[in-house]
């Protein structure tokens, strides 16, 4: 499976430290090489509570703490994973205007997730849109070991062409998606630290203070 904790690829992870009168959030950055990439973003909930998954690398936009996203990056399929690889949820975008509206295509395709959850342990899973699960995180993804599969179902050489309505539209890898909740919301290291520490950078912001306004679906 080429998934990003698994194979080489440039990713980062930029972790937002909030205070205890603020929601905590995670914001993985980086950049797929290829579109039948996968990232598998393991993280931990201290508590019971409601979170928030936020896509903004295809229209952009600001992330918690401030970070600003610019768009052009590929339509996303968010998976979200309970502790046991189970799918639980999924999403990928429609939800305008809550998610920025692509400055090319005029579309809203970020994902967007609220869901109340069980402390534990959870995996959020992103992919290119249409590449979906197997079955559970274990079974893999559809288009896995098909590189350039968005753009050959338009006879179209390369990676990364826009499989939604801007049918064909060439995008990049690039991706960005938050986490955030009325819980702590921490990384989950995977059973292979050394792997791990080398294919993620990480980046700690300095107390990044906000307050994440209550959007409704």
């Amino acid at each position: 499976m080429r998934h990003l904790l698994q194979k080489t690829g440039l990713v980062g992870l930029l972790l937002a430290i909030g205070t205890p009168a603020f929601a905590d959030a995670l914001l993985f950055q980086g950049t797929f090489p290829q579109d039948d990439n996968v990232a598998l973003l393991p993280f931990t909930l201290s508590s019971d509570g409601s979170i928030t998954i936020q896509s903004y690398g295809y229209a952009g936009g600001t992330a918690p703490g401030g970070t600003l996203i610019s768009g052009g990056g590929f339509a996303p399929n968010a998976i979200l994973f309970d502790g046991m690889g189970v799918e639980i949820a999924t999403d990928n975008g429609g939800h305008c205007p809550i998610t920025g509206v692509d400055a090319a295509t005029g579309n809203c395709d970020d994902p967007y997730l609220v869901e109340t959850l069980s402390a534990g342990a959870y995996t959020l899973a992103l992919a290119v849109w249409d590449n979906v699960p197997n079955g559970d995180l274990a079974d893999g993804f559809r288009q896995d070991g098909n590189p350039g599969f968005t753009c050959a179902e338009f006879s179209l050489s390369g990676n990364f062409c826009d499989t939604t309505t801007a049918l064909g539209v060439a995008r990049t890898g690039d991706f960005a998606v938050s986490i955030s909740g009325d819980t702590v919301v921490t990384p989950t290291a995977t059973p292979e630290p050394s792997t791990f520490a080398l294919l993620f950078t990480f980046a700690i912001l300095s107390a990044a203070r906000y307050c994440r306004p209550k959007q409704a679906e």
